[in-house]
């Protein structure tokens, strides 16, 4: 009998703490950044889980693939950069340029692109 009652004083302290915590991360305005972004996620879950539970699909969000559909949208057309080039001066040093016409004339047939 005294093992039984031992569970279940056990029981009651773990409910009670996980009450305490979940009051405290519903209703405690937490100001720290990490902290607040946590009760944020853990309010949002918390709604969601709920509403999962009471069978309420209405305001649950869509699937993932309905989400990725949505937001997908065509590539953006970006301005192609100017390549730029390494080429090797007389000294044997290695030297990079913004473009073509900035490697020095006796030097650009050799001139290489840098892969991007």
């Amino acid at each position: 009998m005294l093992k039984l009652f031992k569970y279940f004083l056990w029981v009651i302290v773990i409910l009670a703490l996980t009450g305490g915590f979940d009051q405290l991360m519903v209703k405690l305005p937490l100001r720290a950044p990490g902290l607040k972004q946590t009760q944020q996620f853990y309010v949002d879950f918390r709604t969601r889980l709920i509403e999962m539970v009471r069978g309420d699909v209405s305001s649950q969000p869509d699937a993932i693939e309905a989400v990725i559909e949505k937001t997908a949208t065509a590539p953006a057309q970006t301005a192609k950069k100017p390549s730029r080039y390494l080429y090797v001066d007389s000294a044997g040093t290695l030297q990079f340029a913004d473009s073509l016409q900035q490697v020095p004339n006796q030097y650009r047939q050799d001139a290489q692109p840098l892969a991007e």
